[in-house]
């Protein structure tokens, strides 16, 4: 009888341990899947958010030439040029207020030839005042400003119509050199046009000036 009962004692006890074995053992099956799940490749795509933009020919094309203008325009347009020069060196120097002072000038500027382009053949009154509307809408952004980074990116905009402006000009017979920057504005990149063949980014802190490079020379 007691020998019967110390069988019986010993064959719980090997069930117990078996049991409380097999528990353990599947705890760890369950934690090495859920560590290997976990280890598995991340097959995000990469953001190419970084990549740099590049020069853009075709933002300054231009399909009238300077003798399709009237006698009067083209000294007006070179006008128009050198005061976007103004905005641009006082940008050079990050002198918001300057800038500013510059832009309400072109702003007078333009104004005051509004009559006289009335009667502009169509092709050329079109492109003139395309270009004209887009340079003064930028310079009324560049007075309305706060920041010096608002006044940068007002005048980035008025840049290819510039260009165009220049072209057709002649520009009083003198080179003007027309810079590309990809990183300004975080990597959006801006164009300006200048009378320095140096690149000057008006773009830039006064560290990072250097940054850009010539696309095109008029």
């Amino acid at each position: 009888m007691k020998n019967a009962f110390q069988s019986l004692l010993i064959l719980l006890i090997i069930a117990v341990l078996t049991v409380a074995c097999g528990e353990r053992h599947s705890e760890q099956a369950q934690g090495k899947e859920t560590e290997l799940a976990g280890d598995e490749p991340d097959e995000t795509p990469i953001s190419d958010t970084e990549q740099l933009v590049e020069y853009q020919p075709a933002d300054t094309l231009v399909n009238i030439k300077h003798e399709d203008l009237p006698e009067y325009l083209p000294r007006h347009l070179q006008v128009v040029v050198s005061a976007y020069l103004n905005i641009e060196e006082a940008l050079v120097n990050d002198n918001a207020e300057a800038a500013k002072a510059e832009a309400q000038e072109l702003i007078n500027l333009l104004q005051r030839h509004e009559q006289e382009n009335i009667g502009l053949e169509p092709e050329v009154k079109n492109f003139y005042t395309n270009a004209a509307h887009i340079i003064r809408q930028s310079a009324v952004n560049i007075v309305n400003a706060d920041e010096l980074l608002e006044i940068r990116s007002a005048f980035s905009a008025m840049a290819p119509a510039t260009y165009k402006m220049a072209k057709v000009s002649d520009f009083f017979d003198n080179e003007l050199y027309y810079h590309f920057c990809p990183q300004s504005f975080d990597n959006r990149g801006a164009y300006w046009l200048s009378s320095d063949k140096e690149i000057n980014n008006p773009y830039a802190e006064q560290d990072k000036k250097s940054c850009g490079e010539t696309v095109a020379v008029l």
